[in-house]
This record gives C-alpha cells, structure tokens and sequence, in this order.
C-alpha cells in the first residue's frame, strides 16, 4: 500500500499528516490530529476544549468543496455508521480543515 498524507489545516497553520491507517473512522482521526505531538513533544495544533462563551467544544474534518469552494462538513457517524475518508472521497494529499462546534447546551 502507498503511503497517504493529508494537510490538515487549522487556524492558519497547515500540517502534513502521514495516516498510517486511512481506513480508521474519523472520530479516531480527529483524536489523533488533536493529540499529535512534533518533535519538540508539544502538540502540534491548541485545541481549546471551551468557546469564548464557555461552551464546550467538539472539532470536526471538513473538505472543500470544488465547485463552491464552501467548506463541508466530514461528519464522523451518520446513524450507526462510523464514517471513513473513503465514504468522503478523501484521497491522499488533500487537504481537510479542522472546524470547531460547540455543543448544545
């Protein structure tokens, strides 16, 4: 198997990620993007876990889209499905956005 890199993109700053397992679910992925650590041992992106307001905070992947270039949201489970980057058409060397969502409440 050949090796698949994203970029990941947060605030600003754009990390190339090798994914070791491409077919891993993206709630894992997104654990692992926000627990990545450089060389140095300190994590690569800050991952507030509250909002301005407070809130709590979960993040998600999204992709942008080519014909609108809107950002769309890549969500994790849909029913009682995990969903993967292949259920997304996510191929290796694209480029996914890490976007923050408050929880309800």
């Amino acid at each position: 198997m050949e090796d698949f890199f994203l970029k990941i993109t947060y605030k600003g700053k754009t990390v190339e990620f090798k994914v070791v397992n491409p077919e891993l679910d993206l709630g894992q992925l997104i654990h692992n993007v926000r627990h990545a650590t450089g060389s140095d041992g300190r994590l690569i992106f800050d991952f507030p876990s509250l909002d301005y307001t407070g809130a709590p905070l979960d993040y998600f992947f999204a992709k942008e889209d080519e014909k609108t270039h809107e950002l769309r949201i890549l969500r994790p489970r849909i029913g009682n499905s995990d969903q993967k980057l292949s259920d997304y058409n996510v191929r290796s060397n694209d480029t996914l956005h890490v976007i923050p969502d408050p929880f309800p409440g």
